[in-house]
């Protein structure tokens, strides 16, 4: 019987259900799914500990408590008799009218004897599956594919440790770090690491974790093409994203039991860059110093950060500069640079400035030659210098356009002529100020964009002929744009227009048929739901609600 589980709908989406809570939960060890066993409740067996359940599902048009009975070891139902488990017996109907005495799974049930009857019809457990996934959507799709996958390969065990790995933020930089030897108070509560930007904070971070094994680390920033730049940023993910590395599940808590985990772990958290926050979600940054305070009343919590606008009474240390001692390590073991001269003229521009000393090291590795410029007293002071010309400041304000990346053949079709031309003979001169992944383009560090910002450019014609591009080339089902869709700052007819154009069955179709990156539609519709927030509930015609609601439950499908 087991490949006739296949083809019954009612069975599949009870058991997805289960299969969800296994996800979610991680209370459940194996699912075996039309179990070889020797009693009637085989649909599935659930594994938990020591406890067995097993389980039958009954897709019946009604039922009720009367056409049940128990002889000896069987329970009959409608005058079918079933044979019964010696563990846990769960019988599942679409419905049936009981008054719930007990609980199983978390399901309200029935128990008669020693089986539990629960009344769940398909729209609830699909109800229950949306809960359980309420703060990760995304995995809502992961775990449908994963079963789909079980099912169609006739795998029918599933064992905890088969599932996809839980996701939770990456934590690692892109570049690797070195440890010069910095130290850093010793309180019991709280400490505030504040340093200028680039000085190597988030680098320390990493000394930190050897430093303390039982840490937890979170940050707001490890890349400026770190796809979950803009969610690291939002309060109810940095609250689940402790939850899942502290818990090992995807079950939603809040802050208190949060807090109360870490304290019994006896955890060390480290939270990098919250300037992140100020900068660009400032909205929640009291939420992130108020949980912070009260965290710090449990546990030893180190927060690194640029100075903040906020004053805060935090006890605080300032990171700075290395020394030349310390400059020279990091010259050597990181950059390969073992002349006494070169290190000494290094140190001498850079004054042990981290960032600098990065950005001087490089361009040495590729020119050959220390570049000839005065001693820095700043990082804008080096970008002020290289950046002389106000057409080359208007050039680069390209990347002031977008918070995602631009393709090196983005740059020719945005910029004209001579912008397009120095942008590009500066990347090819600096490399290093660049993050460069294949022929995507942004900038390395966050203090280049600052300190672009604080030139005060009005690079609004470029921005214009951005979003231009950018919009013209999503309005004509162009996908090279589909996945940045929310990266550009649209002008909210532009919004409107991308929303009603794709919440279509028609456009979504045409989408589809040509496509084979999959996730850039994903995220795209992902998107589009988010911004459905800045456009009026009346700019939408009833029909193409309707639509965008069934493109966006079938876009969390992968098949």
């Amino acid at each position: 019987m087991r490949n006739a589980f296949i083809g019954y709908s009612y069975q599949k989406q009870v058991t997805h259900l289960i299969l969800a809570m296994m996800d979610v939960e991680r209370k459940f060890d194996q699912l075996e799914i039309e179990a070889d066993i020797n009693n009637h409740f085989d649909d599935l067996q659930i594994l938990a500990g020591s406890d067995e359940y097993y389980c039958q599902m009954k897709d019946l048009a009604s039922i009720s408590l009367a056409q049940l009975s128990f002889k000896n070891n069987q329970i009959i139902i409608a005058g079918k008799p079933h044979t019964l488990s010696k563990k846990i017996n769960v019988l599942f109907f679409k419905h049936i009218d009981i008054e719930p005495n007990d609980q199983v799974f978390g399901l309200a049930s029935y128990k008669l004897k020693n089986v539990h009857l629960v009344s769940l019809n398909q729209s609830v457990a699909e109800e229950h599956i949306n809960n359980l996934y309420r703060d990760n959507f995304r995995r809502v799709s992961e775990i449908r594919q994963f079963f789909s996958h079980q099912l169609d390969s006739r795998e029918l065990i599933i064992r905890r440790n088969d599932l996809p790995p839980i996701n939770v933020f990456k934590t690692e930089l892109v570049e690797p770090s070195i440890n010069i030897g910095k130290k850093h108070l010793k309180i019991n509560q709280l400490l505030l690491i504040e340093g200028k930007p680039g000085v190597g904070k988030s680098h320390f971070v990493n000394c930190l974790k050897e430093e303390y094994p039982k840490n937890i680390v979170y940050r707001f920033w490890v890349s400026s093409q770190d796809k979950d730049y803009t969610d690291r940023l939002k309060y109810s993910n940095f609250i689940f994203d402790l939850t899942k590395k502290l818990f090992k599940d995807q079950a939603p808590r809040n802050e208190s039991e949060v807090i109360d985990k870490i304290n019994a772990d006896e955890r060390v958290v480290i939270i990098d860059g919250l300037d992140h926050v100020e900068n660009y979600n400032v909205d929640e940054l009291e939420k992130y110093i108020d949980f912070i305070d009260t965290l710090k009343t449990k546990c030893k919590t180190i927060v690194l950060t640029r100075p903040l606008r906020k004053s805060l009474t935090w006890t605080k240390q300032i990171i700075d500069n290395w020394n030349k001692t310390q400059t020279e390590k990091v010259l050597n073991e990181l950059f390969h640079i073992t002349d006494y001269n070169v290190s000494r003229q290094i140190f001498s521009i850079t004054n042990g400035y981290p960032i600098l000393v990065k950005y001087v090291a490089e361009h040495f590795k590729i020119h050959n030659e220390v570049p000839n410029i005065d001693k820095l007293t700043s990082v804008d002071d080096y970008y002020e210098k290289l950046i002389q010309e106000q057409t080359g400041k208007h050039s680069l304000s390209l990347f002031l356009c977008s918070r995602s990346f631009f393709m090196k053949s983005e740059i020719e079709s945005i910029l004209d002529g001579e912008p397009a031309l120095f942008v590009h003979e500066f990347i090819n001169e600096h490399p290093y100020l660049f993050e460069i992944r294949l022929n995507r383009i942004s900038l390395y560090h966050d203090s280049f964009n600052t300190f672009l910002r604080k030139l005060e450019i009005d690079y609004s014609r470029t921005r214009k002929k951005v979003n231009e591009v950018a919009f013209g080339s999503i309005i004509k089902l162009e996908k090279r744009f589909l996945s940045r869709f929310a990266s550009f700052d649209l002008e909210p007819e532009a919004k409107k227009e991308i929303i009603k154009k794709y919440s279509s069955i028609d456009v979504f179709t045409t989408l589809l048929s040509d496509t084979i990156d999959f996730d850039a539609i994903q995220s795209f519709y992902q998107q589009l739901r988010h911004a459905l927030t800045e456009v009026n509930p009346d700019d939408l015609e009833l029909i193409e609600y309707y639509d965008l609601s069934l493109i966006s439950n079938m876009v969390l499908r992968d098949h």
